[in-house]
């Protein structure tokens, strides 16, 4: 059940972003046992084991914890089923935070990414008070990168990051 009144429960048109929560490891190890949900992050396709799922869930939820933003689950309206994950990250490595997401494929090319980034970024400058968010993606994901640019980031310059060359966007408040 999600609690409409909590102010990081984020209502949008026909999904709902919650923070993460344990019971969302089935979905998650599902989302990322897709290779083509994985071709463009760091394991570039091959799936994300249970353990390493279970990893990054209790780290995300950590992240919450302590730092007032983190990464969403979003929920289907209609199914009330974790369909994907946006949310917002301090990176250690660049000291800056990133935003990501990822989506099952079923739900892919419907909008549903950039609403849901868009209403991250705003919870970034609304309610973090951070200044600045930054995103980061491969040159040959396309989709990602409309993504980024639909949400308002703008292309600024290419990195080495997690073993890999990527474009880095951002967006200030």
């Amino acid at each position: 059940m999600i609690d409409s009144a909590d102010p990081k429960v984020l209502p949008i048109d026909d999904f709902t972003m919650r923070p993460l929560q344990a019971s969302d490891l089935d979905a998650l190890a599902e989302i990322w046992s897709d290779p083509e949900v994985t071709r463009f992050l760091p394991s570039r396709g091959t799936p994300i084991s249970r353990e390493k799922t279970e990893q990054s869930l209790k780290s995300f939820r950590k992240h919450w914890q302590q730092r007032g933003y983190g990464i969403w689950a979003i929920i289907g309206n209609c199914s009330s089923q974790m369909i994907g994950y946006c949310g917002l990250r301090y990176l250690d490595e660049l000291d800056e935070v990133e935003i990501l997401y990822g989506l099952a494929k079923a739900y892919w090319q419907q909008g549903i990414t950039t609403k849901a980034a868009k209403a991250a970024i705003s919870y970034g400058f609304d309610v973090a008070n951070l200044d600045e968010i930054i995103g980061l993606a491969l040159a040959e994901n396309l989709a990602s990168r409309r993504v980024m640019e639909k949400a308002g980031l703008h292309y600024q310059k290419l990195i080495h990051i997690f073993n890999l060359d990527a474009l880095y966007y951002s967006v200030q408040r």
